[in-house]
């Protein structure tokens, strides 16, 4: 009688681990790598990791395989010998960086997605560094922007420094309400209070002020007093706006805290008596949602009728950083005695339509949907005006595509590829879009035109 042998479970000849003889079958390749290092079979590498210097092993080809760093590492001119030190990196965020090198898998959330880029920076994983940029982009439009921006800031990634802080002038209070508004850096903070557009009282400014410098000296294991705010603040002092805070918090919480020199607070009460503060700045910070709104018209004439089916889209690009606040499209077209057939073939004056601008890497920013009226009586253009401003960096490429639309309606002609708007001085350029293959274009089409603030 055949028997068949059964492979016993043998122990690693230098750890003692117990492992099963048969652990290669059916296994894929990674979950074998992973084995491989978890059981520190035939590990030729090892590394001290922390600040509590943990003991790890590893394998100098895997590492090699995926990091140029660790390749010179070994190969190198100067290559390493004995075990290797990495005290900047801690044992959880190491790990998970080995088993992005031994497996390709990572997770990369909102809560280690700084560790994870510290690390990615310097073992040169571009994979990885691209990951963790897509977490913070998400990151840069929700309360927590501003640890995006903190993040950004320290690995100069200046696209999510924008975003991040656009999204901060627009929603102030909630991101200062952030559990990582307090650990921003000083440098982070002066981006933040350098703008003229925050969304919220001083007062509430000078509220968070506070609680960031106690943190701050806690932190440093600093008396948190007056004296040792002014000292962590620094010059970002100067950029609150003192004068417009509320004067009961401020005699309460900043006139006797030592925060100010005596000659700061006089001249701050002597304000609210006419005479202008030298020492602060005067400057009103003025929201976007209420700064002046401008419009341009991309068209000559309107024409009619333009068959609309499918997505429409055109480009455009502004020579200056602008909020855009809306776009303005052409409504259907009808006679006085008919109604507009709609996608179910129904008689009706209502449309819905959906507008999204998408940015340079074709990703959305914002969707706006909308139910419009019309019919004879009604303007020929209408306008949609997004719930919230979107900031729109200077000389980078935006897509506008609207799609609901059926049948025919109202369009513009002789449109201009590049137009200014006389007051703000801001240029518009359009081009071309590729998205929905329609007659939309820089020369006909639909999109009338755009609402900004500068």
């Amino acid at each position: 009688m055949n028997k068949q042998k059964v492979g016993k479970n043998k122990a690693h000849p230098k750890m003692g681990v117990q492992y099963s003889a048969d652990w290669r079958d059916n296994k894929p390749l990674p979950e074998c790598m992973m084995f491989m290092l978890q059981n520190e079979i035939m590990c030729d590498v090892t590394l001290r990791v922390g600040h509590e210097s943990t003991l790890i092993k590893a394998h100098k080809y895997m590492l090699s395989s995926r990091s140029a760093v660790f390749h010179t590492m070994f190969e190198g001119s100067l290559p390493e010998k004995g075990e290797i030190t990495i005290p900047d990196i801690e044992e959880n965020t190491f790990r998970d960086i080995l088993k992005y090198i031994y497996c390709d898998q990572i997770t990369i959330t909102n809560d280690n997605v700084k560790e994870i880029l510290y690390a990615a920076d310097k073992y040169m994983l571009a994979a990885v560094k691209r990951g963790c940029e897509t977490v913070l982009k998400q990151t840069a439009q929700s309360e927590h922007a501003t640890k995006a921006l903190q993040t950004a800031y320290q690995h100069n990634l200046s696209d999510i420094q924008r975003e991040s802080l656009g999204y901060i002038e627009i929603n102030t209070k909630e991101c200062l309400l952030s559990e990582y508004a307090l650990s921003l850096s000083r440098d982070c903070l002066r981006l933040i209070l350098n703008s003229g557009y925050l969304n919220c009282t001083e007062t509430d400014i000078c509220h968070f002020i506070i609680k960031w410098g106690e943190h701050q000296c806690t932190l440093a294991n600093l008396e948190p007093s007056g004296g040792n705010i002014r000292d962590v603040l620094g010059d970002n002092l100067y950029m609150i706006r003192f004068q417009d805070v509320d004067m009961k918090l401020f005699s309460k919480k900043v006139a006797i805290s030592g925060l100010l020199t005596n000659d700061e607070t006089v001249s701050i009460y002597q304000s609210h008596f006419g005479e202008e503060s030298k020492l602060f700045s005067n400057s009103k910070r003025i929201p976007v949602t209420q700064r002046e709104t401008f419009k341009v018209n991309r068209y000559e004439q309107i024409s009619q009728p333009m068959s609309t089916r499918g997505i429409q889209s055109i480009i455009f690009l502004s020579d200056n950083d602008i909020w855009l606040k809306g776009v303005d499209i052409f409504l259907p077209y009808v006679e006085q005695s008919y109604g507009y057939h709609n996608s179910t073939g129904n008689v009706s004056n209502n449309v819905d339509i959906s507008i999204q601008i998408l940015n340079d890497s074709n990703e959305e920013i914002i969707r706006h949907d909308q139910r419009m009226t019309y019919g004879p009586n009604y303007d020929k253009v209408m306008e949609a005006n997004f719930s919230k401003p979107i900031h729109i960096n200077s000389r980078r490429d935006y897509t506008i595509q609207m799609n609901g639309m059926f049948d025919q309606t109202y369009y513009g002609i002789n449109c201009e590829e590049s137009v200014t708007e006389p007051q703000s001085g801001v240029t518009l350029q359009f081009k071309d879009s590729s998205i929905g293959g329609n007659e939309t274009n820089i020369s006909t089409g639909q999109f009338a035109g755009l609402s900004f603030s500068v």
